[in-house]
């Protein structure tokens, strides 16, 4: 092989990763993907409501696995049309095991007939227009052999408005989104394991899609210290973040704030506590104000 050749090879292997867009009115004309969403919770009844009526509007069903929750998380999941399967664990096992956790839910969504998953926790919402913005990079990423995606993710910081944009806070993007297969070859990291099949992406590095998720639980600086706690606690050591650790996740330093881009926020609805159980359906609003403006 010549030196030329080589150096191809070598840009093709280590060059920068495509970014696929999300915009645009055409949509692929052929049968909608079969989209299910991945949950795994624990006592998360402050989220799960709005998580439902936000995402479960968005996709074709959504798989959730509770793990020994004791708030009611796993009869409310029961009570939901939107979850097609929940898997139990019982409270008495010690620990949470996230990697195995996945497995099983990889495994039941597979059952369901996936084409497509995307793994969302309780507290992080879609951005209204997802699914047609999702069509149409899955669409275009077939196209170039593409099956998982790196999708933006939005710490929201002081309000549900506004989002933490300096350092490492504006380039927040782990792999979620991907075409559902038998041979998912799993990230076995006891902590922050990614969720995307590692066959998807090269060197551990994933396309990004054009796709916004938002955080809640950053929002309140009692939810940033306990969320720093319990991975302190987790992770003494700091053994699954060692660049960066944890602390970050409370300072304050260089803070910089940026609105939600207009055309890209989440249904403000979304973020309502102690819903009913029977309450499945968005608020009305007695004034033009509502939830947040620009649709897709």
């Amino acid at each position: 092989m010549t030196t030329e050749m080589t150096s191809r090879r070598n840009r093709k292997t280590t060059g920068p990763l495509p970014t696929i867009s999300s915009r645009g009115a055409w949509l692929p004309k052929r049968r909608s993907t079969r989209l299910l969403a991945l949950l795994a919770a624990r006592n998360e009844m402050r989220f799960l409501p709005g998580y439902v009526l936000n995402v479960g509007r968005q996709v074709d069903g959504i798989v959730a696995l509770d793990d020994g929750s004791t708030d009611g998380s796993a009869r409310f999941l029961e009570s939901c049309p939107e979850v097609l399967e929940l898997i139990r664990i019982p409270a008495e096992r010690p620990e949470w095991d996230e990697v195995g956790n996945y497995r099983m839910l990889v495994a039941a969504a597979l059952q369901h007939g996936a084409d497509w998953l995307i793994s969302l926790d309780s507290d992080e919402r879609l951005e209204r227009g997802f699914r047609r913005r999702a069509e149409r990079v899955i669409s275009r990423g077939e196209r170039r052999g593409l099956s998982g995606y790196a999708i933006r993710l939005f710490e929201l910081w002081n309000s549900p408005d506004l989002y933490r944009a300096d350092g490492i806070w504006g380039c927040k993007a782990p792999p979620r989104l991907f075409r559902a297969r038998r041979d998912h070859v799993f990230d076995e990291r006891p902590l922050h394991s990614g969720k995307v099949p590692l066959q998807a992406g090269r060197d551990g590095r994933f396309p990004h899609a054009d796709l916004n998720v938002y955080h809640l639980r950053m929002i309140r600086p009692e939810d940033r210290l306990a969320r720093r706690r319990r991975y302190e606690l987790a992770d003494p050591e700091g053994r699954f973040q060692p660049s960066i650790g944890y602390a970050y996740l409370t300072g304050e330093r260089g803070v910089l704030l940026r609105r939600i881009p207009r055309g890209r926020a989440y249904e403000r609805w979304s973020l309502r506590r102690n819903l009913r159980l029977s309450d499945t359906s968005p608020p009305t609003y007695a004034s033009s104000a509502g939830p947040s403006r620009g649709a897709a």
